[in-house]
């Protein structure tokens, strides 16, 4: 039941994060805007996650998550309900901003509630299909929010997105419980910089590795649409090819999750995974193969996400858990609000695609490099202990 309600929140954060890409060649038109100003459209959405992460990682270690649920889940409903009715550029960047503090505080306490229930070698398999939540939701952004944007416009999908939070609010709330072996999430002394301190630096790696992943794919999932649309496809289409990188994680999270359980060593599969991902965004500038591009990124870009999120449960003490998602949650923040404005700059600058895929290859090869650390840290844990 936990892992349930725990899997449909998820599926509103994506909403939220993922409804703009789709109908974002319809916002473009309709408000005139440059590719600058629609990648910041994208970016404000991370942008509270870079001041609130850690606040929100703290203070799920230290209160009760059925009242922190509430609040995440209101911002998330009157930020969307704002994009949906709002009429001027401003108003539209305010809502991001509000639903993305919901948002993203909400994705640090989700998988605090997995490892509150979920132990050992039950863990990775459930972040495994944890994981799986961001793709679905993804994908069913991009096969269904652009046509129905053509059809109705783009403001009907962003409402439906606010009308899916409020009843998984609802379940939410109705729903949540503690573990049996915990009857009471007790408030604990210490303060936010102590408990930093106490985490250590190698966590910060990990979260350094999610962020180059987060900015390459949110990079992707933002210009890849117009980039099809470039080519002569449908925005149907557009939103389809857009939308296969993702199917890879929707069914090998999970075997990837069972993976980590049974052999641990989450850094090489996020090292191997990183390394194919960067060759292959390299490879849409000189290759026309645009449906073999997309699967095999689906396929390695399964080897990330679950990996990651195995990882802080694994390297902290339970009481800073929660801070270290918000770690994890604050670097992604950094990579979603930085990567679409850099990325849309550099389209403008040069009027061409070459340098925004060169930007996204960069991008999954710093993702490899930054776990290469976390990976020396362990070995030099191992013969320190020796």
């Amino acid at each position: 039941m936990i892992l349930i309600i725990v899997y449909l929140s998820i599926l509103a954060f994506t909403f939220l994060l993922q409804s703009i890409p789709p109908t974002l060649p319809l916002i473009i038109s309709e408000l005139q805007l440059t590719y600058t100003r629609a990648g910041l459209l994208m970016s404000l959405f991370a942008l509270p996650g870079l001041f609130i992460s850690l606040l929100g990682g703290f203070l799920s270690d230290r209160y009760r998550m059925r009242p922190l649920g509430t609040g995440c889940f209101l911002l998330m409903i009157g930020g969307t309900l704002l994009i949906g009715f709002g009429t001027d550029l401003w108003i539209l960047w305010l809502g991001r901003i509000i639903s993305g503090i919901g948002a993203l505080t909400l994705s640090i306490l989700l998988p605090k509630l997995l490892s509150q229930w979920f132990k050992g070698k039950e863990l990775g398999l459930a972040m495994g299909i944890f994981n799986t939540g961001v793709p679905l939701g993804s994908i069913i952004c991009f096969g269904l929010f652009g046509k129905m944007g053509s059809l109705w416009g783009w403001r009907v999908p962003i409402v439906l997105t606010g009308i899916y939070s409020l009843i998984t609010a609802i379940l939410f709330l109705s729903l949540y419980q503690l573990p049996s072996s915990q009857t009471l999430e007790n408030e604990k002394p210490g303060g936010l910089y102590k408990s930093l301190n106490e985490m250590g630096y190698p966590i910060w790696w990990v979260g350094l590795s999610w962020l180059w992943f987060n900015a390459a794919f949110i990079s992707y999932a933002t210009f890849a649409p117009n980039f099809f649309l470039e080519k002569g496809y449908t925005i149907e289409q557009s939103g389809f090819l857009t939308g296969i990188p993702l199917l890879g994680s929707l069914f090998l999270s999970p075997p990837t999750g069972y993976l980590v359980d049974r052999f641990r060593h989450q850094e090489w599969l996020i090292g191997i995974g990183g390394m194919a991902l960067s060759v292959l965004a390299f490879s849409f500038n000189f290759s026309s193969s645009f449906l073999l591009l997309v699967t095999l990124m689906g396929i390695f870009s399964a080897m990330i996400p679950a990996p990651i999120y195995s990882l802080p449960p694994e390297m902290l003490k339970p009481e800073n858990v929660g801070l270290g998602f918000g770690v994890i949650s604050t670097c992604s923040s950094i990579g979603l609000f930085l990567a679409p404005y850099l990325v849309g700059r550099i389209k403008d600058f040069t009027g061409s695609d070459l340098w925004s895929f060169h930007s996204i290859s960069i991008f999954f090869l710093l993702t490899t490099i930054s776990i290469y650390f976390i990976h020396r840290t362990k070995q030099f844990g191992v013969r320190s202990s020796e």
